[in-house]
């Protein structure tokens, strides 16, 4: 609450009212002065600090903050969570079975090529350790 000119409320003792950021729709980003105890009723002090935006501006700023809204709520569909109402739509089963069914043959694809070099990976320290037992033990019978 570092500010100059200091804004008092009209509460009894005036208090110094804290500086506010409004994400109403009507007015995103739009800074005003409220009294302390706003939340709680308080005085009714409510003062802008910034001019008021054209309804462009206020129209444009509400829409990308609902499509960021919007896109997050996909990203949290593709974590797993149950609240997605994009792939609640009943209209898309068929097309998503359809992705799904795709993304598991995709999956198995990717699994296939991982265990294949696993397997040579564990022919090479198979060998590896038959190739130091004889070691060990044709070390050992020459002693």
């Amino acid at each position: 609450m570092a500010y100059k000119p200091e804004k008092k409320c009209r509460c009894n003792p005036p208090r110094k009212a804290p500086r506010w950021i409004s994400w109403s729709r009507h007015n995103p980003g739009r800074r005003y002065y409220a009294c302390v105890d706003a939340m709680h009723g308080g005085c009714g002090y409510v003062e802008w600090h910034d001019p008021e935006l054209p309804n462009f501006f206020s129209d444009l700023i509400g829409d990308l903050k609902d499509e960021v809204w919007r896109l997050r709520g996909l990203g949290s569909a593709a974590r797993g969570d149950d609240e997605c109402p994009v792939l609640a739509n009943a209209g898309h089963e068929e097309a998503i079975s359809n992705a799904i069914e795709a993304l598991q043959v995709q999956l198995k694809e990717k699994g296939a090529e991982i265990e294949a070099p696993k397997g040579n990976y564990m022919n090479v320290v198979m060998i590896c350790i038959v190739f130091v037992l004889g070691l060990v033990v044709g070390k050992m019978a020459v002693y």
